[in-house]
């Protein structure tokens, strides 16, 4: 699958940057590694190609979960300050308040004010770096039985200050391990997909209606799948994704080519796969990766593409992941996490991306 004219840049992109091999973390920088030369094996930090792709993304992530937290932070002061009452104009729809009081397990007979009391303490919790109580609802949002992986090796985390902070630090190690900086990729992009969530949530409470219907497709689509198990494919790009044609016609070419598949799933928020692997749970009683739900992702930002996978759905993401230029990183991705997880991530720069998932699609059918 090439890419079209509309999808290649006029302003070519940075191909040592593609590969993660181009550092700009300090001031001695930018270094790039070649990843045909042996004698720039190392940074002039004395960082090694695996580190420094590692840490690339670690810090990728990082600056997407600060974007995201300052965008929970302010509209959980913005919900914080409005009177959510009975009387109020902006009181919620019914269908907003029964769709959240299912999704936390609140009783149908609580208010609006109380349910964006509970909202606000969990996010404030998120957001410190000293959480006051252990969260009560955020297991609603990722239930183990639906989403298995992110509940082992203590994955999980009270507070993305913290974590942050954490990983923070352990990307400046001198002695870190390649493969524990990926880990705390992974775990800040879940994290970041939780509190995205969580915004999405108190803006609802907020506005009084469902801020936006773009994926309402999807929800109508999951709500009408057959009662027998079958493999899914989702689609999630938004309007300004840089792979938008290339998805939509490898969507295209799936329908004409398999039968046994459920219906396309498009969704526009990243968000939305937490909602999109419960419903799934909810329809079939399947974990996300028994279910074999493959993502094809067009977008910006490496968030969406590892919560997915550490979510449990398999992925392919357009661009792909800058972690070609290490061999021990690319290890990680396609063989270790599959060992471990059961999920794939597909090489989407690979030429026969199309043909490895069509086989891996038509294998479960």
């Amino acid at each position: 699958m090439r890419q079209t004219e509309n999808e290649s840049e006029k302003f070519p992109p940075c191909g040592y940057g593609l590969l993660g091999l181009c550092c700009s973390a300090c001031l001695l920088g930018p270094c790039r590694l070649s990843p045909f030369e042996k004698e720039s094996e190392r940074g002039l930090c004395g960082d090694n190609r695996d580190l420094i792709v590692a840490k690339n993304l670690l810090r990728l992530t990082m600056v997407e979960a600060v974007g995201v937290m300052k965008s929970l932070k302010e509209t959980v002061e913005k919900c914080a300050d409005q009177n959510l009452t009975q009387h109020s104009k902006k009181r919620p729809t019914q269908r907003v308040e029964e769709g959240l009081a299912e999704k936390y397990g609140f009783s149908p007979k609580i208010s609006s004010k109380q349910m964006a009391q509970f909202l606000i303490k969990e996010s404030r919790n998120l957001l410190s770096p000293f959480p006051e109580s252990k969260g009560s609802l955020l297991s609603s949002l990722y239930p183990e039985k639906a989403f298995p992986s992110i509940y082992r090796d203590n994955f999980l985390s009270e507070s993305l200050t913290s974590l942050l902070s954490e990983s923070m630090n352990f990307g400046q190690r001198k002695l870190s391990e390649a493969e524990g900086i990926l880990w705390k990729c992974l775990q800040i992009s879940m994290h970041t997909l939780i509190s995205k969530e969580l915004r999405h949530d108190l803006q609802y409470l907020i506005d009084g209606e469902e801020s936006s219907d773009k994926d309402k497709k999807a929800l109508d689509i999951l709500g009408c799948l057959p009662s027998k198990p079958s493999p899914v494919i989702i689609l999630l790009s938004s309007e300004d994704a840089p792979f938008n044609e290339l998805i939509k016609r490898m969507a295209n070419e799936f329908e004409q080519n398999l039968k046994g598949v459920s219906l396309l799933i498009p969704i526009t928020e990243d968000a939305s796969l937490l909602n999109t692997g419960r419903r799934l749970f909810k329809k079939w009683s399947l974990s996300v990766p028994e279910v074999n739900a493959i993502v094809l992702i067009s977008s910006k930002s490496a968030t969406p593409v590892l919560g997915a996978l550490i979510l449990g759905f398999h992925v392919a993401s357009f661009p792909p992941l800058p972690i070609h230029g290490s061999g021990r990183v690319e290890k990680f991705f396609f063989e270790d996490f599959k060992k471990r997880f059961g999920n794939n991530y597909f090489p989407s720069w690979q030429e026969d991306l199309f043909s490895s998932i069509l086989e891996f699609l038509r294998g479960r059918i």
